[in-house]
């Protein structure tokens, strides 16, 4: 009978189940997109029971389609987006409010506060993180908040809090495993990253209470069971999206990064087993613990990448399927001068400006849609070359390469354009859903399949190397061109 490793990466806006053999190709995929809530500006929200009957369907379809058994599936490993918050009734099993999405803005005025106070070293010092509503620890305060004026408040005593691998955890188990990975843990702005615990410090601040928490373990652990398709089935790893797709592009050695152009773009660089914080307003945060083994990165976030294609696709109606943006591109005018600065929903690193709102620079009356597009997805290199110069100044690590994964890769002229801009190879994975697989090798190491990190890194294998074509010279004139757009966007 043969054996499988099933995958769970749930994102922000789709959730994926993929089937992986026990040499881990995959044999099966089916996704689900669900809805975007937008109640304000700078508001976004997912229902959190949607996500969760969403990715239970998907199970129920790939195992069905491929008539396996559950016995026959050795481990789940689950990956998830980071920060977006779901607090739950425990006795219900219901989320007290929708979940608040990584990329909202509605706790702005939190993070103003504790600046005020100057906390921003402290924080930094412990967690690894700026002060910013991105991260979990706001969204929590602000919930909280809602649930105290509420006609009938729940006690704190049957609350829970999880970010969404909490939260499919704790209904695959049926309430029975309440557990984040210390990646996910990393990202709240609770939890102390070099000591591996929740800061009593940072409760404090922000008067959270502890017994909602959930608690913290490696990323290979014993996460629980799942007995609703079937036979028992072990849960055996578990990472944030951008730490697993870290670990599926086996980026294990100091230096190693790797690029996810997903909803929004993250560039991880491997920095050791030593906490450094970053003086270019990075993030530091744990990119792996897999048994005695523990590693930091460097992290540079895009809020807006593949969300800016899916914006042109529908609210703009630019196209009807985001793969035509490739040939879009082609089509664009060199001698246009068009700048797409897609913030969408505010400037992540290193500017971090929640307030910035997206803008269009450069428009003509011979401006066309494909310029508009290129500007677009130009403008995502650019802020990768951003992130790559910060990344260069911490570490003191020339980068001469950069793995790169998520569904824009499939766009040739993109990955092209970080080439040039950057000036390095672009090395896409054989495997653009490194996200997945880098969970599906963690269940695979807790089931026995991979003895550890050194039989991950046999297993990676490039699809194709890009190479620059246009010189500095020719990408240097519109690399100011959008700095001092940015700078003017950023300057009050």
């Amino acid at each position: 009978m043969k054996k499988y490793i099933l995958s769970i990466d749930q994102g922000t806006t789709s959730s994926r189940v993929i089937l992986y053999d026990t040499k881990f190709n995959t044999i099966d995929s089916s996704h689900k997109e669900f809805t975007q809530y937008f109640p304000r500006d700078g508001w976004i929200e997912h229902d959190a029971l949607q996500i969760w009957n969403d990715v239970k369907g998907l199970i129920i379809n790939v195992l069905k389609k491929q008539k396996i058994k559950s016995k026959q599936v050795l481990s789940i490993g689950i990956t998830n987006q980071r920060e977006t918050t779901v607090l739950w009734n425990k006795k219900t099993g219901r989320p007290i409010y929708k979940a608040i999405v990584w990329q909202d803005r509605r706790t702005l005025s939190i993070c103003e506060k504790l600046k005020k106070k100057k906390l921003e070293n402290k924080i930094q010092s412990i967690t690894g993180l700026t002060i910013d509503p991105y991260f979990s620890a706001t969204k929590i305060k602000w919930i909280l908040n809602q649930n105290k004026k509420a006609k009938k408040p729940i006690n704190q005593k049957n609350l829970l809090f999880g970010t969404i691998d909490t939260w499919l955890l704790w209904n695959l188990t049926q309430g029975t495993s309440h557990l984040t990975d210390i990646t996910n843990a990393s990202r709240t702005m609770l939890f102390d990253i070099k000591n591996e615990k929740w800061s009593k410090n940072l409760l404090s601040i922000f008067n959270i209470p502890k017994i909602i928490l959930p608690k913290v373990v490696d990323n290979v652990y014993d996460f629980g069971t799942t007995t609703l398709f079937g036979e028992t089935i072990n849960i055996g790893g578990m990472a944030g999206d951008q730490q697993a797709a870290t670990i599926g592009q086996a980026c294990f050695h100091p230096g190693q990064s790797k690029s996810t152009y997903g909803t929004g773009c993250f560039l991880l660089m491997n920095i050791g087993n030593k906490f450094k914080l970053s003086k270019n307003r990075l993030l530091t945060t744990v990119a792996f613990k897999i048994g005695r083994k523990k590693m930091y990165c460097y992290e540079g976030s895009i809020f807006v990448a593949g969300s800016a294609i899916q914006w042109l696709r529908d609210k703009l109606h630019f196209f009807k399927n985001s793969s035509e943006t490739e040939k879009l591109y082609s089509e664009a005018n060199s001698n246009e001068n068009v700048v797409v600065v897609p913030a969408l929903t505010g400037l992540g690193a290193p500017h971090w400006k929640s307030d910035t709102r997206g803008a269009i620079f450069g428009l003509t009356r011979n401006t066309s849609i494909p310029d508009i597009v290129k500007a677009t997805l130009d403008s995502i290199a650019y802020q990768t070359y951003d992130l790559v110069q910060c990344m260069q100044k911490d570490s003191n690590v020339k980068l001469n390469e950069l793995r790169v994964d998520g569904n824009m890769v499939n766009n040739n002229n993109f990955i092209q354009s970080i080439a040039d801009i950057l000036q390095i190879r672009i090395i896409s994975s054989h495997n653009s859903e490194a996200t997945a697989l880098g969970a599906a090798y963690l269940a695979g190491i807790s089931c026995g399949l991979l003895k550890d990190t050194l039989a991950i890194e046999k297993l990676w294998k490039s699809n194709k190397i890009i190479k620059p074509k246009k010189s500095h010279s020719i990408i240097k004139n519109k690399l100011n061109q959008w700095q001092k757009i940015i700078l003017l966007l950023t300057k009050n």
